[in-house]
């Protein structure tokens, strides 16, 4: 993947990510589900976008950290 689709692809990623982790906090503190189809939307977006980030663009699980028989 070419670093200019890497980073279009982070940012579009953060852009699901970021406004859906403030309705799931709030939904979860006040132990009640959205009320409106905007922050349902929102919600949504929350298991996907988190998913593909773990994926494709953190550290957990990095295929390259842990291959120490290359080196030798």
């Amino acid at each position: 993947m070419s670093p200019g689709c890497r980073v279009m692809g982070l940012f579009l990623v953060l852009l699901a990510l970021f406004p859906s982790l403030p309705v799931a906090v709030d939904a979860w503190q006040a132990r009640q589900w959205p009320d409106t189809p905007s922050e349902w939307i929102r919600l949504s977006l929350l298991p996907g976008a988190l998913w593909l980030y773990l994926r494709y663009f953190s550290i957990l699980w990095c295929r390259q950290c842990g291959d120490d028989d290359d080196l030798r």
